[in-house]
């Protein structure tokens, strides 16, 4: 989802990248992490933990194994 952040696409072509795959039921959410069939980074406990909330900065927090530390 990040790399559709307009703010950090450096070169503008007025199209955002589109991510793969198919969204989620979200009347019968998945186990795990709902973005796991989408994102590139997903292993076998985003299929089926839910994530943790981790601190990311003042303010700010990402619900990701793969920030956990």
């Amino acid at each position: 989802l990040l790399a559709c952040d307009p703010a950090r696409i450096e070169e503008h072509t007025g199209r955002l990248p589109a991510i793969g795959g198919r969204l989620p039921d979200l009347t019968a959410p998945p186990p795990g992490c709902a973005f796991a069939p989408r994102c590139p980074l997903a292993s076998d406990r985003c299929r089926t933990l839910p994530p943790p909330r981790v601190a990311i900065g003042p303010g700010r927090a990402a619900l990701c194994h793969e920030v956990a530390p």
